[in-house]
Parts: C-alpha cells; structure tokens; sequence
C-alpha cells in the first residue's frame, strides 16, 4: 500500500524533531524514497516511529535516522524497528549494517550497543560541528570453522 502525505508529512516532522539534520526531511523526500521506511504507527494512523533502510555498498546498508515519538519511548517501538530495519537490511543482501549517531545522542547510543553494534569511528561533521561515531555490526557472522 502507498505511502500517504500525511504519513510522509508526519515521519518529515518526526525526523526532524529528533535529530540535529543539517539537511532537513520533508514529505516530499520520504515520499520519493518510501520504500526504504519502516514505520511503526499507532491510533489514528501516528507515527510512532520510522527507520530508514537504503543500500550503501554490496555489502553493507545503513540504518538511518531511528526515531521514535516522545510520547511513545520506552515501549519497545526503537528495538522493534532495528529489528526490522536489520531484517530489511539481509533482505537486500547486506552482511554489515552500519548506522551514525550523533555522539552524546545516550538513548540512541544506547539502543545501538543493546542490539551489538559497535563504535568503530568518531569524525567531525564539518558543516554542523556535531561530533558523530559510526557504528557497525555484523549481519552474517563467519562460521567459527571457517574463520
């Protein structure tokens, strides 16, 4: 089924509010790409939630912007989406998923360790001064006799 504006507006305004972007969302861009978003929505069709899934390498997909209402943190929604978002992500073929994280983001940093991601780097955004850490897992761990 479609994505609709509203949804898509709503996801826009979600993202936005929830992370420092130096290039704003807007309907018009989750539309464009809706098929990468995971959304997890709630009465009345809110947005509780949403994740950006897009393939970045061969081998890797990036988990972009987990965001989840403030009236809904705390439930579970975040884990749930990563878990799909992760799912997505072997759908598509990748063995890595990485996601960045603006560093002393606690609750994102948080979510990302619980579910065994690991910092590998930490960089200086030049245009928005954030300092941010990649993150990185393995989807498709080498078989122990293999390795």
């Amino acid at each position: 089924m479609p994505m609709s504006q509203a949804t898509a507006e709503q996801i826009a305004k979600l993202l936005n509010s929830q992370n420092q972007l130096f290039v704003p969302y807007t309907a018009a861009n989750v539309l464009e790409h809706e098929g990468r978003y995971i959304v997890r929505l709630g009465v009345n069709s809110k947005v509780l939630g949403a994740v950006e899934v897009k393939r970045v390498q061969w081998y890797q997909c990036e988990i972009a912007h987990l965001s989840v209402d403030p009236e809904a943190k705390r439930q579970g929604i975040g884990s749930r989406l990563l878990q799909q978002a992760e799912a997505r992500a072997k759908q598509l073929g990748a063995s890595v998923a990485r996601c960045t994280i603006r560093v002393g983001n606690e609750a994102s940093e948080a979510l990302f360790e619980k579910h065994e991601y690991h910092r590998t780097v930490i960089f200086l955004n030049q245009r928005s001064g954030n300092r941010v850490a990649v993150y990185q897992k393995v989807l498709e761990p080498v078989p122990a006799e293999s390795a």
